[in-house]
């Protein structure tokens, strides 16, 4: 039975053309002669994998914490050398503006070195040194 070609371009659908669409034994889906037993075969692999290696979370706690500590530190120095700067005089503020008053004090403090910059140089270097050192103990492990 030939349907009739609706002059709408939206035919209006019947319960009849779905369910001729729907019909489940005109469209019927077999899967290849070997998809069953590779989809089994796959899966009896992955079954049979090792379980996957855990984060060793008992190494890694220190060393996140003492990088938490490092970072607290580093912003407290800052926030103390940026409080500790002398204020900009107006003349100063008009031409170059805050910021860059207080880079210049920050690279004049620094050219000047007195002995507890130099303190303070030293514990920086060796903080790092021994961090070195306790990640290549961490890495290379024996």
């Amino acid at each position: 039975m030939k349907r009739p070609i609706s002059p709408s371009p939206n035919p209006k659908l019947t319960a009849a053309d779905l369910d001729r669409s729907l019909n489940v034994e005109q469209d019927t889906i077999l899967p290849s002669s070997g998809f069953a037993e590779s989809v089994m075969t796959a899966m009896q692999h992955e079954a049979s994998a090792p379980a996957p290696i855990p984060f060793p979370w008992r190494r890694a706690v220190p060393g996140l914490f003492a990088a938490a500590v490092v970072l607290v530190a580093l912003i407290a120095g800052v926030i103390l050398v940026v409080s500790s700067a002398p204020a900009a005089t107006p003349v100063q503020a008009s031409t170059a503006g805050v910021l860059s008053s207080q880079l210049a004090w920050l690279v004049h403090a620094s050219s000047a070195a007195t002995l507890p910059d130099a303190i303070w140089i030293g514990s920086s270097l060796a903080l790092i040194f021994a961090c070195f050192l306790v990640c290549r103990r961490l890495i290379f492990v024996r």
